[in-house]
């Protein structure tokens, strides 16, 4: 069974990944209705502008319609009303919702954010009384854990819980911001500090309770039709049954977690939204012409075309690779003793902040693109131009991407020191592998981009190593430094899930994506070693540590314009 952060240690075998061709009839009959459902209730033009006008009574109502097919409880047990299925069917359901992002947002808030602390942390009580009506859309749910003063930093909350004099209720009092489905909510996850506590819990707390108010509606940059506002708690009576988890433990146990698979899901939304821009930009290429032909013969717009390409190929390979991760890892234990399943999924904390923030990047490169390969209409209001502004907000959801840089390498080097990974071993081998002379490069090509992608991890353990060595304890201070180190990680677990997918499922189109997925992350490698290096080492040290990059990422380049130009035509080949 694979453990979490394994990924960027060297081995002799390619890991066998979990790819969406393994999925099963069900998954893909999920995936159908899925698809059938946005294109028929969703994708149409009333409704897409009903929900950019922000007409909430009709977002709820496509919630209920989902309700009664049963997506809003894909992930709930089947004992609460919900279907009780997998994290790879949650993944393929955020991947097809994606098509609107008002309208997934507000999905994914509602069936993540919104019932998950429920699903595994509620009582028996709560769980009755509350996922029924969650999962049939009834209700609709909200997550508040941000405040003026705490964003990143939530645990400096100042909303304040005090137990009454009777002990059968709680007064809170403080101002959330930013609450996803704040405007027609039903069950609001709020976090507040219990009087002469330093440390957040979490409360169920009802739109109609006493105290409840509503602020107004933010008016945002992307994903408009979602209802985004603050919420006010004035003397708000909470019954003492409706505090969720223990005390004092809301940040540690539930928000963290519960944001860890909402990281995840986004990843999984961003592939989803990706596919969707690249399917209208080659569309748009072969309609628009300039200079008497078709843009899309154009070798610029192929490189545009192939690079959009790649970063779906890569975060397919990297979503559905995490999915099944967690999947094998959750199978192993009781799926009713929530507290062991989300330890299980606390294991791979590293890969879904990593994907989190790869996902969200790669789908700003691809509706960037997009626009550009649209020229001036691009730039003009509707589809590519909405995309566009979407977009944006997936780098700052659940944890900024800089938060989650940071995490990732801080959790890695974390369980190092525990003893639960293997790191400092690894990179003492890798400090002497790259003493010695380097193999000739295999003439199989899945081979020889292993032997590149090992030699890579190996450039990886000795920054990492000369990081540890020079800051030790003291590494946290140093943020650049440790960013750099995490857009490393990316690139290892990029370039060994597409390869791994690719080896599982080759065919001759996606061979020459995963080729350029890996020519990129490769120089991306270089790079940020030659960089990392000087923030660690100096005079005779540092030299010696750099000629042992060299001498370890010695590959050979592709041919960058024969690549795209092969990968755009099997695109615009198939339409």
């Amino acid at each position: 069974m694979a453990k979490g952060r394994e990924f960027v240690l060297p081995s002799d075998k390619l890991p066998d990944v979990f790819t969406i061709n393994d999925t099963t009839e069900e998954q893909r009959l999920i995936r159908q209705t899925m698809r059938e459902f946005m294109a028929d209730e969703v994708l149409t033009e009333v409704a897409k502008k009903r929900i950019e006008s922000k007409d909430l009574p009709f977002q709820r109502e496509l919630l209920r319609k989902l309700g009664k097919l049963g997506v809003l409880g894909a992930e709930v047990p089947e004992e609460y009303g919900g279907l009780g299925l997998d994290k790879i069917t949650g993944a393929i359901i955020a991947e097809e919702i994606a098509k609107q992002g008002s309208f997934a947002t507000t999905f994914l808030a509602h069936t993540g954010i919104g019932t998950l602390p429920l699903v595994y942390f509620g009582t028996e009580e709560q769980k009755k009384k509350y996922l029924p009506k969650l999962v049939s859309g009834e209700f609709i749910g909200a997550y508040s854990l941000s405040e003026a003063d705490a964003g990143s930093d939530a645990n400096n909350a100042k909303t304040k819980a005090v137990l009454s004099s009777d002990g059968k209720h709680y007064v809170l009092n403080g101002e959330k911001k930013f609450v996803t489905n704040g405007g027609f909510a039903h069950l609001y996850t709020v976090f507040a500090k219990i009087e002469g506590d330093t440390k957040l819990t979490a409360f169920l707390v009802e739109g109609s309770f006493s105290g409840v108010i509503r602020g107004k509606e933010e008016h945002k940059m992307g994903i408009q039709g979602s209802s985004t506002m603050d919420l006010v708690l004035q003397d708000a009576i909470v019954p003492v049954e409706n505090l969720l988890g223990e005390r004092a433990k809301g940040y540690k146990e539930i928000a963290l977690n519960i944001l860890n698979l909402g990281r995840f899901k986004m990843a999984a939304a961003c592939l989803g939204a990706g596919r969707m821009c690249l399917k209208e930009s080659l569309k748009y290429s072969q309609q628009r012409k300039q200079f008497g032909k078709n843009i899309s013969e154009f070798g610029a717009i192929h490189q545009k075309l192939a690079q959009m390409a790649a970063r779906n190929y890569a975060m397919e390979s990297v979503v559905y690779r995490t999915a099944g991760l967690l999947e094998e890892a959750i199978g192993k234990i009781d799926a009713n003793d929530s507290r062991a399943v989300l330890k299980a999924i606390e294991d791979f904390v590293v890969e879904c902040s990593l994907v989190k923030v790869f996902c969200s990047e790669a789908l700003d490169f691809i509706v960037d693109e997009n626009v550009q390969i649209h020229g001036g209409s691009g730039f003009c209001e509707g589809n590519p131009e909405r995309y566009y502004r979407d977009s944006r907000i997936n780098r700052i959801f659940e944890g900024t991407n800089e938060i989650n840089r940071l995490l990732a390498v801080g959790m890695l080097l974390k369980k190092a020191a525990m003893g639960n990974l293997p790191l400092m071993q690894a990179i003492k081998q890798a400090t002497g592998d790259s003493m010695t002379p380097s193999l000739g490069e295999s003439e199989d090509l899945s081979e020889k981009l292993f032997q590149y992608l090992n030699n890579a991890k190996k450039v990886v353990l000795l920054a990492a190593g000369s990081a540890y060595q020079k800051f030790g304890l003291k590494l946290g201070e140093h943020q650049i430094l440790l960013m750099a180190l995490s857009d490393c990680l990316i690139n290892i677990y990029v370039m060994e899930s597409s390869l791994a997918a690719l080896v599982k499922n080759k065919t001759d189109s996606n061979t020459i994506l995963v080729q350029l997925i890996l020519d990129d992350g490769l120089f991306s490698v270089e790079r940020l070693a030659r960089e990392i290096v000087p923030m660690c080492a100096d005079g005779d040290e540092q030299r010696t540590i750099l000629a042992m990059v060299r001498r370890l990422l010695k590959f050979t380049p592709v041919n960058k314009e024969e690549l795209c130009n092969n990968i755009a035509d099997n695109l615009l080949t198939r339409g």
